[in-house]
């Protein structure tokens, strides 16, 4: 059998992972692998207007936490203790924060570093990144994209203090509306493991992106030995939404097909022992 393999963006001989029925759906959603790329992918993805509204990320969150509180109650509370012990202990800690302070201290900073974060969300992640910059005199203006209409209006209010603005669009046609090279960083913090059409995306965004741009990404990581262990129960499989499953190497050949290199992704940036792994592409001149 043959589907079209996200990363490479055309038909690819695949082997099937299995099918699964999540959120009392008559839907079955079948996991594929690509035989060339060894990709993992969600093989009847739902459409973009369906991510809008029925699928939106604050919809099937709700329905994922209440799946795992019924069929795994105790794990479920030690999980929601150790985050929120993490984020008393580490108040201030945000890895994506992080590496677009690292990645800018050679830039300009004379002038605004123009961010866009993919997914935005309610703001959370633009508001931030412009606070933590402002403490060190350094203006961020931040630029949004969100698929959910409503998280699109949340987010819209909270960056427009910062001279930013939030587009309401999928990835791909919310790009088009950013001009030529106005881009210094683009993070997708949670975000490519629900685009169906990667590869589309990146190539869109090599032109917006400034000569020495970066995109900043956070994914989970399909090679992560909770994933091995945990089997079909791992925290990272989220269906329908999540359509793509990456390993370092499939991320990478992501990378070079869309005409970036991996510049960073050390092993802290993918440690097994962690659901999530970090990179951050830059542009092949």
């Amino acid at each position: 059998m043959k589907y079209i393999c996200p990363i490479l963006n055309r038909p690819t001989d695949v082997d099937e992972i299995g099918l699964y029925y999540l959120y009392n759906d008559y839907n079955a959603w079948s996991l594929e692998q690509c035989r060339e790329t060894g990709f993992i992918f969600l093989a009847n993805p739902p459409d973009y207007s369906q991510l809008e509204t029925e699928f939106a990320w604050e919809e099937t969150s709700r329905t994922e936490r209440k799946r795992r509180i019924l069929e795994e109650p105790i794990l479920s509370r030690v999980s929601g203790f150790t985050i929120k012990a993490r984020s008393i202990a580490f108040p201030r800690r945000n890895k994506i924060a992080s590496l677009m302070m690292n990645l800018t201290r050679d830039m300009n900073r004379s002038e605004p570093l123009h961010l866009l974060d993919i997914g935005c969300g309610s703001g959370d992640l633009l508001v931030d990144i412009c606070e933590r910059f402002a403490k060190i005199e350094q203006t961020v203006i931040p630029h949004g994209i969100e698929v959910s209409k409503c998280l699109a209006s949340i987010s819209a209010d909270r960056v427009d203090g910062f001279g930013g603005k939030v587009i309401f669009a999928n990835a791909i046609d919310g790009s088009l509306e950013l001009k030529s090279g106005s881009i210094h960083v683009v993070v997708m913090s949670s975000f490519l493991e629900h685009e169906c059409r990667p590869l589309s995306l990146l190539q869109r965004l090599h032109p917006i992106l400034t000569s020495d741009g970066a995109i900043i990404l956070k994914v989970p990581n399909y090679a992560s030995w909770n994933r091995i262990i945990r089997g079909r129960k791992w925290c990272g499989f989220r269906f329908p939404d999540h359509v793509n499953y990456f390993t370092p190497r499939t991320l990478r050949i992501l990378a070079q097909e869309a005409g970036y290199i991996v510049s960073r992704q050390n092993f802290m940036d993918k440690i097994p022992t962690s659901d999530n792994m970090y990179a951050v592409l830059k542009k092949q001149l």
